[in-house]
């Protein structure tokens, strides 16, 4: 391949593309990924991609304000991409945090080192494991053949923007319901317990019902979590499944 003006130009695009997408990824993006090794993997995986892509970038821009929007374009739609496969894990993240509320481990806190906020136990659990399945279920490997077809159509992006506003915002809804069904299960048992522990402290008003519960609570809610665990797998498959039909849908590939 003959290096010239066109094919620095393919490459800066493609590495500006590449860097948007794994800021803003899971496992990638996390601040505790020093910088010189992103930016070495990102110059890596857009060198390799470039002899690729090349043919699908277009002319080279001829002034700073064309070069300029070229770069923003290419920022966004990593960003985009990223993000919406970000959500994913985030939804595992929401469900675990409504978890903890039910089961009584809401004033927990610890770091999320890939997120670098602080946030509950179980939350942090559900999270970790979501990450875990999605490199299992070699997701990350098509987020990078989603960044390779997204060049296919992607002067259609900027045009297609009130179906990006829709496509996104559905997104965020599925990912929403796909947290509360992950809950579901745990917090159905906690309701029992709720109940349970309603009607003893009617019969039984000496007893500390509340002091009694919190353990109990605890206890049934761990066991639920663990029961409720292989769905994770389908749950976190699924979204991600979502997420590159809806990508594929974005850049028209």
């Amino acid at each position: 391949m003959k290096l010239d003006e066109a094919t620095l130009f393919a490459f800066l695009l493609v590495f500006v593309r590449c860097s948007a997408m794994l800021l803003a990824s899971p496992v990638f993006g996390g601040p505790t990924m020093p910088g010189h090794i992103r930016v070495f993997t990102c110059v890596c995986i857009a060198g390799s991609l470039t002899v690729v892509l090349k043919p699908q970038i277009g002319p080279v821009a001829d002034s700073i304000p064309g070069l300029a929007l070229a770069v923003m374009g290419e920022a966004i739609a990593g960003l985009l991409i990223g993000g919406l496969i970000s959500l994913v894990l985030q939804a595992t993240q929401m469900a675990g945090a409504m978890l903890d509320v039910h089961i009584g481990l809401g004033m927990s806190q610890t770091l999320n080192p890939l997120t670098g906020v602080p946030v509950t136990v179980i939350s942090q659990f559900k999270y970790m494991l979501g990450v875990v399945i999605f490199l299992s279920a070699n997701a990350h490997h098509l987020m990078f053949r989603a960044l390779v077809d997204s060049y296919n159509h992607a002067p259609a992006l900027g045009a297609n923007l009130p179906g990006i506003h829709t496509g996104v915002v559905s997104f965020l809804a599925a990912m929403t319901l796909l947290a509360v069904q992950i809950a579901a299960p745990v917090t159905a048992v906690s309701l029992i317990v709720d109940a349970a522990l309603g009607l003893i402290a009617k019969a039984v008003p000496q007893m500390q019902a509340l002091q009694v519960g919190i353990p109990a609570k605890v206890g049934v809610g761990i066991a639920a979590l663990s029961l409720s665990l292989p769905p994770l797998v389908a749950a976190v498959t699924g979204g991600c499944h979502q997420a590159f039909i809806l990508i594929h849908r974005i850049f028209g590939s």
